[in-house]
């Protein structure tokens, strides 16, 4: 190790390209992973907080006309199975049905999503996201809706919205309610269709008192999807415990659309990144070659004084790890301390066509970073060992070098 280092330390020049060459993946890899992970967290918290919850209890049934769920008639036998559940922190009743918004003369089908204010407003943003007017309140005849819609329907804070609601297992009904609010949401979509209504409007609306058609719940010490664990231990436990009829579904079985986002984002992410690891490797097996061919009469001596080809091909593999550690270490720094950064900054805006495009997929048009420790290290490793799979081929020809042959090397 002490040879190989001090032949780094003698060939400086080369040794710090052949790091950079190690440090700008591994920084870019770390950058990438906390990108993706920041989208990841915005996805899953717009997600859960806007509209699915951790999971939710429903029916047991196939979709209704419209998208219609099935109504719960009566909650209570189900409400004792969740209130039991140890690793549930906190529920929601909720009423989801489809519906057509009305004005003087513009209409749009939306969906109406009744609501107790009062607990909503625990985990919801969307009353931090009511930009004018205000939020709902207990016993509300108002609504709030998306500025979207808002213009869609040529609306404005405190006029009248007609809303025409149906359900193929209740009734319809028709009531004329105060815009009482106005909100901005990340998803361009869910501003366009979720209108929010205290929950006894909308069991006014299908015409059935104390109907629901979701508990949404939410798991304690759940910070983003690496957490599902959790959510699905919680689910699996609940379903032993509901009664016959009911069912409990993830967050992921509820909008199974976006999972598969999530589940094919980081792959691709990866599998872009390894093409800069190959590179990398490539930089370190190129710079590997040329320092066994420049020392081969050194190399030659050594051999011929008696050191064992094992000695020799250890002593090149210790010069691609020391290059491949350093430069590992040094890409992980910068990229984590880009990363906290921005963090401590509260994220930084993007520029138009980037948030259009985050905007489609419900997520913040903020540039969010987040990543874990365990994958900084794992950036860091997985360098450090391409690095030592590329010093193989130069190791093995450093100790195959014949003795005799390398006395007449001419350098």
């Amino acid at each position: 190790m002490k040879a190989a280092f001090r032949h780094l330390v003698r060939s400086r020049r080369r040794s710090i390209l052949a790091a950079m060459a190690v440090v700008v993946p591994v920084w870019l890899l770390v950058l990438m992973l906390a990108m993706i992970g920041g989208m990841e967290q915005g996805l899953f918290a717009s997600l859960t907080e806007y509209e699915t919850g951790h999971l939710q209890v429903r029916a047991v049934g196939e979709g209704l006309a419209g998208g219609a769920l099935p109504l719960i008639l009566d909650p209570t036998p189900l409400l004792a199975a969740v209130e039991a559940g140890e690793a549930i922190a906190w529920y929601t009743l909720r009423l989801e049905a489809p519906a057509l918004a009305a004005s003087a003369d513009r209409s749009l089908g939306v969906l109406v999503q009744g609501v107790r204010p009062e607990e909503a407003a625990r985990i919801s943003p969307l009353p931090g996201a009511v930009y004018e007017g205000r939020y709902l309140e207990a016993d509300d005849d108002g609504v709030i809706v998306g500025e979207a819609l808002l213009r869609s329907l040529g609306l404005s804070v405190g006029e009248r919205v007609t809303l025409m609601g149906a359900h193929p297992r209740g009734g319809s009904g028709v009531t004329r309610a105060t815009v009482v609010g106005a909100y901005r949401a990340p998803d361009p979509a869910l501003e366009r269709t979720l209108v929010q209504v205290d929950l006894g409007l909308a069991q006014r609306l299908v015409r059935t008192p104390g109907a629901i058609t979701a508990v949404a719940g939410y798991v304690g010490d759940v910070d983003g999807p690496g957490d599902d664990w959790r959510i699905s231990a919680a689910v699996a436990a609940l379903q032993e415990a509901l009664p016959p009829g009911y069912e409990a579904l993830t967050w992921r079985e509820v909008a199974p659309e976006s999972a598969v986002l999530l589940r094919f984002m980081r792959p691709l992410v990866i599998g872009f990144m390894a093409a800069f690891f190959v590179l990398g490797g490539l930089v370190v097996l190129n710079t590997l070659s040329l320092s066994v061919l420049e020392r081969t009469r050194e190399l030659g001596i050594i051999r011929a004084v008696g050191a064992p080809r094992s000695w020799v091909m250890g002593h090149v593999l210790w010069e691609a790890g020391l290059l491949s550690l350093c430069g590992a270490t040094v890409g992980a720094a910068l990229g984590t301390g880009l990363v906290l950064g921005v963090q401590a900054a509260g994220g930084l805006p993007l520029p138009g066509a980037y948030q259009e495009g985050l905007a489609a997929f419900g997520v913040e048009p903020v540039l969010s970073l987040r990543i874990t420790p365990l994958e900084v290290a794992l950036s860091a490793m997985a360098m450090v060992a391409v690095g030592l799979v590329a010093a193989w081929y130069p190791a093995r020809r450093a100790a195959r070098l014949d003795p005799v042959e390398t006395m007449r090397y001419d350098e």
